[in-house]
């Protein structure tokens, strides 16, 4: 029988990293990493909650890591969440191939011996391939209950990676792509520009500086930015302390050495994850985030790498570059407690939205489009 490890504090973590990231690694969720999600924590988690992180061992050998965090305070719901909630997607359970229904049989001993007990156990910007849920909830142990349930469904462009080089990915584009970015790049170097990966320690923590500068100024009309949530700051700084060159990679566009862009993106195991970035509407006509990104990719191919992950949303930027997708869903394990009830019918609005939305998509595209129009209208008259 496997067996189970709760951390319930920081500094007992240090023995798990290394092991950790190796997981994080094999599994190939780079903002599962070590590095990312314990920056987060000190840095920029909730008040009111509590770390329990559960290792699974055979032996000396960690088997998975469930990177989870518990909300303690009041009398309100007991969520256990990922760490880096709210500022990573594509998170999940850590787990060494081929062990998983073992693995699974051990979490739910653990998820009954936690304290305090939780009523809901999220999976939030988990893959929708995720089968943790499913495995958690078809055990028995004990008189612990699980219900599945899920919220939403989001796109998630990505970006196969071929085993060829940069420039026989570039040939491969449209040619309307090939077109505008050749242009974009001619025009930043008329103008003496360059794009790079910042490597130099100091030079790492400016930039992040800038990239949160940017960020913010672009969202100061469309209010706060969730970048600019108290303790996001320094968990970028921390993470690109701990974390080298060439896990957390910093791509820069800058022009008589003014930064005009920055974009982050953290690798693991042969995907690249691109987090987020920021970019000067100065320069917009130069499109400096576009440039970046394919810089990004274009040193992924060259690494050998298989997928750069853009993450949720279906931008029009990612779709330039996207040739696959990779849905992300938010959803979860309501346990079966006294309050279970309760748990559900606060979870009920946001499931109805989801259902009513996958059936709406399932409908023929003119009443599709009728609805989408409908529902436009109805959000501007509330505006």
């Amino acid at each position: 029988m496997a067996n189970i490890e709760i951390v319930d504090d920081l500094s007992l973590t240090q023995a798990l990293t290394p092991a950790w990231d190796e997981l994080a690694v094999a599994c190939s969720l780079p903002l599962c990493a070590p590095g990312w999600m314990l920056s987060w924590w000190q840095h920029a988690a909730p008040s009111d909650t509590a770390l329990r992180v559960v290792a699974v061992r055979d032996g000396q050998d960690l088997l998975a890591l469930a990177p989870w965090f518990v909300h303690t305070g009041g009398d309100k719901r007991i969520d256990m969440r990922f760490l880096g909630a709210e500022q990573s997607d594509r998170v999940d359970i850590l787990c060494r191939a081929g062990h998983e229904r073992e693995v699974a049989v051990a979490l739910r001993r653990a998820l009954a011996a936690v304290t305090p007990r939780p009523d809901l156990i999220a999976f939030e910007a988990a893959p929708l391939g995720s089968r943790w849920t499913r495995l958690l909830a078809s055990g028995w142990s004990g008189r612990l209950r699980f219900a599945r349930y899920r919220n939403s469904v989001y796109p998630a462009p990505v970006v196969r990676l071929p085993a060829s080089t940069p420039e026989e990915w570039l040939a491969g584009r449209s040619s309307n792509f090939r077109s505008q970015m050749g242009r974009l790049r001619r025009r930043l170097e008329r103008r003496g520009g360059t794009v790079r990966q910042i490597r130099d320690p100091s030079a790492r923590q400016d930039a992040l500086g800038a990239l949160l500068e940017m960020h913010a100024d672009r969202w100061a009309s469309r209010g706060e930015s969730k970048l600019a949530k108290p303790g996001v700051e320094e968990m970028l700084r921390e993470a690109a302390i701990v974390l080298s060159p060439e896990r957390l990679r910093l791509w820069a566009v800058d022009i008589a050495g003014e930064l005009i862009s920055v974009q982050l993106f953290l690798a693991a195991g042969g995907e690249v994850k691109y987090w987020n970035g920021g970019w000067s509407e100065k320069y917009a006509d130069l499109k400096p985030s576009m440039l970046a990104i394919l810089a990004a990719v274009q040193d992924a191919i060259a690494r050998g790498e298989a997928r750069l992950d853009l993450g949720a949303g279906n931008h029009p930027y990612k779709l330039r570059f996207a040739n696959d997708q990779d849905a992300l869903t938010w959803g979860g394990l309501i346990v079966r407690n006294r309050r279970w009830p309760h748990t559900k019918i606060e979870l009920m609005p946001r499931v109805m939205r989801y259902r009513a939305k996958r059936l709406v998509l399932a409908m023929p595209a003119p009443i599709t489009r009728w609805v989408e129009a409908l529902v436009k209208a109805r959000r501007a008259r509330a505006s």
